[in-house]
């Protein structure tokens, strides 16, 4: 219900916003305070997780929860590189028309877990930390800037563009809401490895199911 309360909130605030030169007030909070959601959904998950229970896989071509965080980690630091990439180009206002996605679409589509994908080769966890908890360091400290950044950036993110596999051209608040979701989303792949019946240790309530 929190989840359906969540997106109605963000259509009402952002659905009728005109692009400006920079984040209106609105828009501002509504992504740090996600931010600020999916880091703390992830870390209550993990938080006292055993070498095994981070370590263990329910089948050998699933991921552990260690290589979720870790994965986790990386995409963090690269899509946020490459979403300041495009800010390096000039700003290009008659992109906007090539945009399908809404705000909540970014979201919706990032986070539905019946939808699997295979992650590409450079965000794959294959141990670009020294070990998990590095990786999960390189997590927080690149989250705690991002979320620096949107408290104070006055770039004109609306008009400055990503491509995304499935909903082709967003703009660049958009990539910053699909950095928070994509956390959220492998948060949920970790709560599906806790839930295997396999799974070592007592079970853990679900933290995140509302957010």
């Amino acid at each position: 219900m929190t989840r359906h309360i969540l997106f109605l909130v963000l259509a009402i605030m952002l659905g009728f916003t005109e692009p400006g030169k920079t984040l209106s007030p609105e828009e501002r909070k509504f992504a740090v305070d996600y931010m600020e959601q999916t880091r703390k959904g992830l870390l209550m998950d993990i938080k006292g997780l055993s070498e095994q229970q981070l370590n263990f896989k329910p089948s050998p071509q699933k991921w552990s929860i260690a290589q979720c965080v870790e994965h986790i980690a990386i995409a963090e630091i690269a899509l946020m590189k490459i979403l300041q990439e495009s800010l390096d180009q000039p700003a290009d206002p008659s992109k906007r028309a090539e945009i399908t996605a809404s705000d909540t679409t970014v979201l919706r589509v990032v986070t539905d877990r019946s939808h699997k994908s295979t992650a590409k080769e450079f965000l794959q966890p294959d141990d670009k930390f020294a070990d998990y908890n590095a990786a999960l360091q390189g997590f927080i400290d690149r989250r705690n800037k991002n979320i620096s950044y949107i408290i104070s950036t006055q770039d004109d993110l609306r008009n400055h563009f990503c491509s995304h596999a499935i909903m082709g051209r967003i703009d660049g608040f958009q990539y910053l809401l699909l950095i928070s979701a994509h956390c959220k989303r492998h948060t949920l792949q970790i709560e599906e490895v806790m839930a295997d019946p396999n799974f070592p240790g007592p079970k853990k309530r679900s933290p995140t199911a509302g957010l």
